[in-house]
């Protein structure tokens, strides 16, 4: 199933475009990579409150000169609104309340008046709320390990939507037809980002917050990528989450000890390192939690006394002490070649954890003996 999005771009022939964040050194040739003209990754109406509309882009940074002064009508309506840069967090959001009207009176038509160009879209009425979502961004990631991880999710934690962030496969239309029924594949066309530009690469943060926002309001988000399967007890996880609101978890890395066949997925490697990671932490959040997220933090914004500014839940506070992801270095596009996440290994000093597998979608074995394994002595 497809999600469709409301992209706003800067158009080609307009004289304005994003300069990279000055903490990074981007070269020429890396600029290829980064985002010079996505204004909003999409608007739509906040599921939560029917006369607010909601815009997420990526950080305005020298942009917000160049658009400041933007006119926004709604309806035919001006209306006045709230465009706020948050460069640290690779983000810009805008909230606008919208005319009041019935509800069922289908899409609304948006405008955006800039100085040099003026681009209208429709939005439609708000979605559902209250929903448990897992998100991830993925690009050009083989069919069965996506679905497997999916299958994963779904069959462990009651999930009740799955949204894939394509971020331009060669093989969407397949992953599109394999998923159908099971996940969402939003098609996030936008730059990723130069790579190993810590401050400049905005896709994956992006997705993330659309899909707590638009997806996730008053609900509940899973953020695990595509090679990261979260080891758990439902019930203990819900426990932790009531008393928490955001859960961290902790890790081991998978190596690639070569699989039996080259058509390998998560299942086919049962070995990792002994040693526990405490860096990297993904986490499950309470959307209403949360003010903003990133691929291992989470944010809240502070009282207006205090000038409303953002604040890092701290994740030693909020770290599970019952719980970890297994994170598979072997499922892999290999993208990232100077990581050496293919590099071959024995399997000597790494430990038997099987505990993925009992998890499966029709395994009678449970995970508790494999996540006590896990959790004792071995760090």
């Amino acid at each position: 199933m497809s999600v469709m999005i409301q992209p706003v771009s800067i158009p080609d022939g307009v004289d304005i475009e994003r300069a990279p964040n000055g903490k990074d050194r981007v070269s020429e040739e890396e600029l290829i990579f980064f985002d010079k003209k996505t204004v909003f990754y999409d608007l739509f109406t906040d599921p939560a409150k029917e006369d607010v509309l909601v815009g997420l882009g990526p950080p305005l940074l020298n942009l917000a000169s160049r658009l400041d002064g933007m006119r926004l009508v709604v309806d035919g309506k001006t209306v006045p609104y709230k465009w706020r840069d948050h460069p640290e967090l690779k983000l810009s959001v805008l909230k606008a309340k919208m005319p009041v009207r019935h509800p069922g009176h289908g899409a609304r038509a948006v405008e955006l008046q800039f100085n040099e160009f003026s681009v209208t879209v429709d939005v439609g009425e708000r979605g559902a709320q209250g929903r448990k979502v897992l998100a991830a961004i993925s690009k050009d990631n083989k069919v069965s390990w996506v679905s497997e991880w999916v299958d994963h999710y779904t069959e462990n934690f009651e999930i009740d939507d799955v949204f894939v962030y394509d971020n331009g496969s060669r093989n969407r239309g397949e992953l599109k037809e394999a998923l159908k029924g099971r996940a969402h594949v939003v098609d996030w066309d936008f730059p990723y980002g130069p790579p190993g530009k810590t401050h400049n690469k905005f896709a994956q943060a992006g997705a993330l917050n659309h899909c707590l926002t638009r997806f996730a309001r008053r609900g509940i988000l899973y953020n695990f990528d595509i090679d990261e399967l979260l080891i758990s007890n439902k019930e203990t996880l819900a426990s932790e989450l009531a008393g928490k609101g955001v859960v961290y978890f902790n890790s081991y890395n998978v190596p690639f000890v070569k699989p039996a066949s080259e058509n390998y997925t998560h299942k086919d490697f049962v070995y990792r390192f002994p040693e526990f990671k405490a860096t990297a932490r993904k986490f499950v959040c309470k959307e209403d939690k949360v003010d903003v997220i990133s691929q291992h933090a989470t944010w809240k914004r502070s009282s207006l006394f205090l000038g409303g500014r953002m604040r890092r839940n701290k994740p030693d506070t909020c770290v599970s002490p019952s719980s970890y992801f297994l994170h598979f270095l072997g499922i892999t596009t290999n993208w990232q070649p100077r990581l050496n996440k293919l590099e071959e290994v024995g399997t000597e000093g790494l430990v038997k954890d099987e505990s993925h597998i009992s998890m499966m979608p029709g395994s009678k074995n449970g995970n508790t003996e494999s996540m006590s394994k896990g959790l004792a002595g071995e760090r």
